[in-house]
């Protein structure tokens, strides 16, 4: 199994494609908003 964290690409190693950084960025945010949805969700069904 990879390591979770990956450090610096090693000396002579392509850097990763922009579209596999853009695609990680996007699902964390995707994650994130859905988080903070279901958060406000459940706190407004706590309230009313």
């Amino acid at each position: 199994m990879p390591p979770i964290i990956e450090g610096p690409p090693e000396e002579g190693e392509a850097p990763r494609p922009l579209g596999v950084k853009l695609l990680w960025f996007v699902a964390l945010w995707v994650g994130g908003l859905a988080a903070v949805a279901a958060a406000a969700y459940a706190l407004r069904a706590l309230i009313l």
